[in-house]
């Protein structure tokens, strides 16, 4: 179990499925997911899928919880690992508008980062967004992202194509950032 002061990211199981489905299958999770998630989601689609993805070699899943509540409030995830390049890609949702913007998200992607890279021992982790998503890459940004390349018009969604960023972030940069976050202490308010 990975803990910073407000949130601890467990395992993601069974018990989240259907509070997942209902994340997954809300309009403004929709807008901002990324090609390639079926939809609408169903459990048995996210139990058919968490069963073939088990393996933690390649790709990890866990759920964000509130410590004050017990309250499963999203995912972040790690997939498609390298291990002769040692880089991954990474995912995150932040279930309902009322835990955005409360810095959730940042505070579980800084506690993801940390198991990557001095757990897992990674190099470099990438992630995709929509250049509209100002809050996610806002997020992103302030974990020590940098935006590596913009995707132009690569997805149609909404009757018109979107761009997307490639950011990126090297161990390097993770660990020598001045608000460097592990674990407990409070450098991530």
């Amino acid at each position: 179990m990975l803990k910073s002061n407000r949130i601890e990211l467990v395992p993601f199981e069974s018990k989240y499925f259907e509070k997942f489905v209902e994340f997954r299958n809300s309009d403004d999770s929709r807008n901002l997911t990324m090609p390639g998630i079926p939809y609408p989601v169903t459990v048995e689609t996210v139990a058919e899928r968490w069963k073939t993805k088990k393996d933690p070699k390649e790709n990890g899943e866990f759920a964000i919880i509130l410590r004050s509540t017990g309250e499963y409030i999203g995912n972040v995830s790690y997939n498609n690992v390298d291990w002769k390049n040692r880089n991954c890609e990474i995912a995150i949702m932040i279930g309902e508008e009322k835990h955005r913007n409360k810095g959730y998200g940042t505070e579980a992607l800084n506690l993801l980062l940390d198991f990557i890279f001095n757990e897992l021992n990674l190099h470099r982790v990438e992630l995709r967004v929509y250049d509209f998503n100002e809050r996610a890459i806002k997020s992103y940004e302030k974990c020590g992202f940098k935006k590596e390349g913009l995707l132009r018009e690569v997805t149609y969604k909404h009757g018109k194509y979107i761009n997307e960023y490639v950011m990126g972030i090297l161990k390097e940069e993770f660990i020598n950032r001045k608000n460097y976050y592990q674990g407990d202490n409070n450098n991530n308010k």
